[in-house]
């Protein structure tokens, strides 16, 4: 069954984005555009993003491990409702491509298809026809499942306007989200429905607990979006409270999860000055009208749970926490509870991680040893980062996880 009611369970199946041929269309003059600050080696990006999905599927399976490229073919190949060519039409329009060009994609076979839609190159030719979705593989962002419904997001930036219709298109109609639909749309909250200055990106939503989900209003998402969320779930009954989480609008900050990530019951990794500034505004809203603000994260935390522990990005040095922030030492996804994927760039962070007790080893050896995922404990397993950490995301970016246990 697709639920996921926390951050920590047992991770039984995630969908992920392969790098694509799209990213090797950003130049310096236009990486901005595409929300790059900088230029990817595509090949070791590539080797470094599979090395993270085999440790994803060491702990779910690798049938789990699902690749939005070919759920998007599996759909296009049953062209529900004959859904295909409105998905065309609707990107042609978005695009404004020309009739001649919009015929080339409408010729396709769903996977050459696919790669386009993804790419925007024509594999035939190798000709660039639509903008590259290069963020894509921050699959994060596209959507989330919040206990047993899912929340479609509303990307910000219009260089992510065509994830957010790939991804309406494969929720509505993948088997793999037949669940969400025995009623119509009745379990699906689709932010692209509810008008431009509604956005909302999966960064800046997690799952506390059944009954608590955090969500961020920052860069990227819209105190708009926020309301219209916070009164759909009341309304459906979906969770009991919904907690805002103000952060300053900076690049450096783009989500929340940029900033802390949860990796056990009782732990988070986080930015230090996020813990205890008055910058950061938290209310926790409650289905019976209720509400209640907070000074800072911190107060929410330990309120929370008062045995919340907070391992420092950098190991609470200013400098490192600063650098090492700036390149996800706080972004990390949990496999298991106490068991989390990290980037290996971050060895300050990882100082700290082993100051509470847990155990880094880097990936390759971690798979070499094999271990059974259920005798694995307080462990943090570290993968190359090199490349994939210029992209501006982590681990807990890369994922969008749609069952755990």
């Amino acid at each position: 069954m697709t639920m996921i009611n926390n951050e920590t369970g047992n991770l039984r199946k995630v969908i992920v984005h392969h790098p694509d041929d799209g990213i090797e269309v950003i130049t310096p003059k236009n990486a901005l555009k595409f929300l790059y600050d900088d230029i990817v080696f595509l090949p070791l990006m590539r080797q470094e993003h599979e090395l993270f999905t085999s440790v994803l599927a060491h702990f779910a399976g690798k049938e789990n491990v699902m690749d939005t490229l070919q759920m998007l073919v599996e759909v296009l190949k049953i062209n529900p409702m004959n859904s295909k060519d409105k998905l065309i039409q609707y990107i042609a329009d978005l695009e404004n491509l020309e009739e001649e060009e919009t015929e080339k994609i409408r010729s396709l076979n769903a996977e050459d298809l696919a790669y386009t839609l993804f790419t925007g190159i024509l594999k035939s030719t190798e000709v660039s026809i639509l903008p590259p979705l290069p963020n894509y593989v921050f699959t994060r962002d596209i959507a989330v499942v919040v206990n047993d419904h899912v929340l479609i997001c509303h990307a910000s930036k219009k260089a992510r306007t065509r994830e957010s219709i790939l991804t309406r298109y494969i929720i509505y109609y993948h088997s793999e989200f037949l669940s969400f639909q025995k009623n119509g749309d009745a379990k699906i909250v689709d932010m692209t429905k509810k008008g431009d200055e509604h956005t909302l990106e999966g960064g800046d939503v997690m799952m506390l607990d059944k009954d608590h989900l955090l969500v961020g209003c920052s860069e990227r998402s819209t105190p708009e979006a926020f309301n219209s969320l916070k009164e759909e779930l009341f309304q459906k009954e979906v969770i009991a409270n919904v907690v805002r989480i103000v952060i300053a609008k900076d690049r450096s900050s783009m989500h929340i999860d940029t900033l802390f990530t949860q990796i056990s019951t009782d732990e988070y990794v986080i930015y230090e000055d996020t813990l205890r500034s008055d910058i950061i505004k938290v209310t926790k809203y409650c289905n019976d009208g209720s509400k209640k603000e907070y000074s800072t994260l911190y107060d929410f935390f330990v309120d929370y749970n008062p045995q919340m522990k907070f391992i420092l990005c950098g190991n609470g040095d200013e400098t490192f926490g600063a650098r090492e922030q700036w390149t996800d030492g706080c972004n990390l996804v949990t496999v298991k509870n106490g068991v989390a994927i990290a980037y290996d760039r971050n060895f300050h962070t990882a100082i700290a991680l082993k100051n509470a007790g847990y155990r880094v080893i880097n990936a390759k050896d971690f798979l070499a040893e094999a271990p059974e995922p259920t005798t694995v404990e307080k462990t943090i397993i570290a993968i190359p980062s090199t490349e994939l950490s210029r992209a501006r995301g982590g681990p807990h970016c890369m994922t969008f996880p749609i069952s755990r246990g």
